[in-house]
């Protein structure tokens, strides 16, 4: 029996445990910062392949990792992001978007038509998860320059009708009086002795 004045025993975490919990915050972290994730089921890749993706998805502003379904589920419910329970079964890789939502769909989604070995599984943008299905809409979508441009263009458009609408009166004003100018100027001519 323990006495009051007697040290407790301190529990110390593992080597592991401690890895773990890292990882955990980290994937937490980077699920907070990502735009967007997609998740791949990358059965089928050796060491090299993946380090490749990697290597190519990094200098789109793409992170991609291997990760325990069990610390992404745990990461991601403290990162307060959904993640259907479907899309952590098997082996599990996530790519997170640092730049925008369809930057990882995209890239995934031509390395899987490229590499059919492996699948996409779905993914997480706004907190919520999607499907396969979904994440191959995502991908479709125009980069965010290109949708942003879009959404100017079509901004403009309007403005500049209704610049052209707002000038038209004028110009027919100045047209007038120019031709009244003339009128005049023929009339002035016309009348004056040589």
């Amino acid at each position: 029996m323990a006495t009051a004045e007697e040290p407790q025993a301190e529990i110390r975490p593992t080597r592991g445990t401690a890895d773990k919990t890292n990882k955990i915050e980290a994937l937490a972290q980077q699920l907070r910062d990502s735009k967007g994730s997609v998740l791949l089921d990358y059965r089928g890749l050796n060491v090299g392949d993946i380090s490749k993706l990697r290597n190519d998805l990094r200098e789109q502003q793409v992170d991609f990792h291997v990760a325990k379904n069990t610390l992404l589920r745990i990461a991601a419910d403290r990162a307060e992001v959904h993640v259907a329970p479907e899309l952590l079964e098997g082996p599990t890789a996530i790519a997170f978007g640092l730049r925008d939502e369809v930057t990882p769909a995209r890239l995934l989604t031509e390395f899987v038509r490229r590499n059919r070995v492996v699948s996409i599984k779905g993914g997480m943008i706004g907190g919520r998860s999607l499907n396969q299905e979904q994440i191959g809409r995502v991908a479709e979508l125009p980069a965010r320059e290109v949708l942003l441009a879009q959404l100017l263009g079509a901004l403009q458009a309007p403005m500049t009708q209704v610049l052209g609408l707002l000038q038209a009166p004028a110009r027919e004003v100045v047209g007038l009086a120019q031709a009244l100018a003339d009128k005049l100027e023929g009339q002035g001519d016309a009348g004056a002795p040589a």
